[in-house]
């Protein structure tokens, strides 16, 4: 899959403009959609959209600059004025690139839903494509909902009048989440050749929708989907492989990985490949990076937890054979999960962005185990399986539902960083857990971390509503 991404985006620079356009506009000319040559091009043209900055490339990895596990010192990403309260509004770019790429996506994989079906080709193909087309809308949809709230739901063709429609209740839209997954759940398949690796399966459909419930407290449901996934036959990496999951060594195992963005670096074509090594500081040769784990992360570690080294490049340490010197960086420290080791490596890296995978499945089961029925062993043996493999003793027995609670948001937190999780994690969490994280952000010179109520849901891009009226009203407090 690695290579479509890069002819996709020489296919966009000469003008394939049908799979391009934004807002919720015309579905493209029927000429397009011929062949089932076509509809591979079109299903590649949904997934490009996650290898965006405002995805996957950038956005994802950096939410946790955020929170409290690391910080982001240039004014210019936006992620520092969120953190500290100032000039982050409905006017600003993140919410409206974010808002725009998710829309960009859903457009582009109504199309493929659309039209694919009325092309004679071969159907179990078909079927494939369209379960892809139908994981990934849900997929934009759920960053929509997470971070939104309600949004306009659009899932046929309009033209730009019909397009001017207000936001349909989040619960609408979820409930098209849930109904896209199982649909492509039964379409796709377990598992792909080796030159169709890093699609989405029906593992990936199955997670995600392990997620939708969790996030949603539905947690029958989410540990009814977790079941599902394990039925498959994943499982996790060895302790000695916990940091080359995150690196082309390693990518799309069949192990524990679900589903990958790839990325394909050294391609000459600038934004292709993953910007990780470009922005961790772990590499001299690209300057300090532009975010870094800070010390209230590092220090949240236990003792042994091989996933520190794995995550957190500290002072002395060796990295692509140079010495780590902690005063190169704002913080003292470095990203590195799934940063390549190699001073050559200094744009565009090959590593992909691990958005699935089972570890986060185990921790599913474990925390809706714990809100349905308590501490259960269920629970219990959920929550050791993923300390064991960091070389972490077992919970103490007889914690209660409180705190089995706070144990699952720890091991999320350390397991997952970095990985997208964290910040969304916080959101649902609610007010209480947000606020503490930001403001217990104590280390950083010249940084406060600034809570405010109204972060839990982000504002509706202001240039959106000036386009369409009907999104208002706009969300609480902003």
């Amino acid at each position: 899959m690695k290579k479509y991404i890069g002819l996709f985006m020489l296919i966009l620079t000469l003008g394939c403009a049908d799979l391009e356009r934004y807002p919720l506009n015309s579905i493209g000319a029927p000429q397009f959609w011929a062949t089932g040559d076509d509809a591979i091009l079109g299903i590649n043209g949904v997934y490009n959209v996650l290898a965006d900055n405002h995805m996957y490339r950038e956005f994802m990895r950096h939410t946790d600059a955020i929170a409290d596990n690391a910080y982001s010192q240039y004014s210019f990403s936006y992620y520092l004025e969120i953190s500290e309260g100032r000039g982050f509004d409905a006017s600003s770019v993140w919410p409206r690139n974010i808002w725009k790429k998710s829309y960009e996506g859903i457009v582009r994989a109504n199309e493929v839903i659309l039209n694919v079906p009325a092309i004679t080709m071969d159907e179990t193909l078909k079927a494939r494509v369209i379960g892809e087309a139908k994981f990934l809308r849900a997929l934009f949809y759920f960053h929509l909902t997470n971070l939104y709230g309600n949004v306009p739901l659009v899932i046929s063709e309009q033209t730009i009048e019909e397009s001017l429609v207000p936001r349909d209740p989040k619960s609408a839209v979820l409930d098209l989440i849930k109904s896209d997954l199982e649909s492509a759940a039964s379409s796709l398949p377990e598992a792909y050749g080796s030159s169709e690796m890093g699609r989405a399966t029906k593992g990936a459909a199955l997670a995600l929708k392990a997620r939708v419930h969790l996030y949603n407290k539905e947690y029958a449901e989410a540990i009814a989907a977790a079941n599902q996934v394990t039925s498959l036959g994943y499982d996790l990496l060895a302790t000695e492989n916990f940091a080359s999951m995150f690196l082309p060594s390693q990518e799309n195992n069949s192990t524990e990985s679900i589903f990958e963005v790839q990325f394909l670096g050294n391609t000459g074509t600038n934004g292709v490949g993953s910007s990780f090594n470009s922005s961790s500081g772990a590499i001299p040769a690209f300057g300090a990076g532009s975010y870094h784990p800070i010390q209230e992360f590092v220090d949240f570690f236990e003792e042994g937890d091989i996933r520190k080294d794995a995550t957190v490049l500290q002072d002395g340490q060796e990295f692509a054979g140079i010495a780590f010197s902690g005063v190169r960086t704002p913080t003292g420290y470095a990203a590195i999960k799934g940063v390549i080791p190699d001073e050559m490596v200094t744009g565009d890296g090959d590593a992909n962005f691990v958005v699935l995978r089972y570890a986060e499945i185990i921790l599913t089961i474990a925390e809706a185990e714990n809100e349905l029925n308590g501490p259960t062993s269920i629970a219990y043996d959920a929550v050791n399986k993923i300390r064991n493999r960091a070389t972490l003793e077992n919970l103490p027995e007889g914690l209660s539902q409180e705190e089995m609670r706070e144990a699952i948001k720890r091991e999320r937190r350390v397991e997952l960083a970095f990985e997208g999780h964290h910040y969304f994690d916080l959101l649902r969490y609610g007010a209480e857990d947000l606020k503490e994280a930001m403001e217990s952000v104590k280390s950083v010179p010249s940084h406060e971390r600034v809570f405010d109520e109204k972060l839990l849901m982000w504002p509706v891009p202001q240039a959106e509503i000036n386009i369409n009226p009907n999104l208002l009203p706009q969300n609480p407090n902003w």
